[in-house]
Formats: structure tokens, C-alpha cells, sequence
């Protein structure tokens, strides 16, 4: 295991796992918007789709291990889970593109502030998806229930 999470035990784990959620999102988003205004800075805001894929690619790795041990507290299954994230995050990335499209192509609207409102609009979307598909914990069964399953 790279990384061993720390016990549900301590103050951090105490909070409600969607604040968690919440908390850890908001600094992978303002990580991700730093990331997307440098490189903006740095290459011209005219190719914000190519700087909108940097952003998202960069902040990948960091968002993956906040997410599995400081929210969901998972063990293992690292490549596993890494591939079910890269999947919601592309499924992300396509709403965040679209997002860009339409306000900043079709509303005029100023294309920094446009990604603040798209990142804010998937939160939602993505811990769902994060919680009930990426880091999904298998149920503990009873032997009843495993001897009952047998016979299904």
C-alpha cells in the first residue's frame, strides 16, 4: 500500500464525510483554478480548452489520494479506484468543457469567472459518483447473509 489512511478515530474523521468531501474539494478546486489561471497566464487565455485539460490532468493526482484518505478512508485497490476517478473526472471534464462553451462562447461571459461557476456546479455530481462508484465499499456480509446468497 503507498499510502496507509489515517484511523476514523481522529478529529478530522469525526466531520461528516460530505463536508470532508466539501473541504477537501474546495482545495483541489482552488488548486485546479490556480493551476488553469497560471497556465492561462503562461499561454494565453485565448486556448483555455487546452489549459482547461492541463488544469485537470495536474490536479488528478492530488485530488485522488485527498479523496481516498482524507475523505472515503479506503485501503488498496489503488489502480482500481485511480481508473474509476479518471473516469468520473472525464465525465467532469466534458461537463466543465461544456460549461466553458456555453458561457463563455455563447453568454460572453469572462472566462475566469466562468470556470469558478462550473467547478462549483459538479461538486454535487462528482461525490456522488466518487462515493457510490470510485471508492464504493463492499458491504460486510453475516453468515447468514453469505449462506443465503449461495442458495439465490
Amino acid at each position: 500500500m503507498f499510502f496507509k489512511p489515517q484511523t476514523p478515530s481522529q478529529p478530522w474523521f469525526e466531520i461528516d464525510e460530505r463536508i470532508r468531501f466539501v473541504i477537501v474539494g474546495l482545495g483541489n478546486s482552488l488548486l485546479r483554478y490556480l493551476i488553469f489561471v497560471g497556465l492561462g497566464m503562461a499561454f494565453s487565455v485565448h486556448h483555455y480548452q487546452q489549459i482547461l485539460l492541463g488544469s485537470w490532468l495536474l490536479s488528478s493526482f492530488f485530488a485522488f489520494f485527498a479523496y481516498k484518505i482524507l475523505v472515503f478512508v479506503t485501503e488498496g485497490n489503488h489502480l482500481k479506484e485511480y481508473l474509476k476517478s479518471l473516469l468520473i473526472w472525464t465525465l467532469s471534464y466534458i461537463i466543465n468543457a461544456g460549461f466553458l462553451e456555453v458561457l463563455v462562447k455563447i453568454l460572453g461571459i469572462n472566462v475566469y469567472f466562468s470556470q469558478a461557476v462550473a467547478i462549483i456546479s459538479i461538486t454535487v455530481i462528482n461525490y456522488l459518483l466518487f462515493k457510490h462508484f470510485a471508492f464504493k465499499r463492499e458491504k460486510k456480509q453475516t453468515l447468514w447473509e453469505r449462506l443465503y446468497r449461495i442458495f439465490d
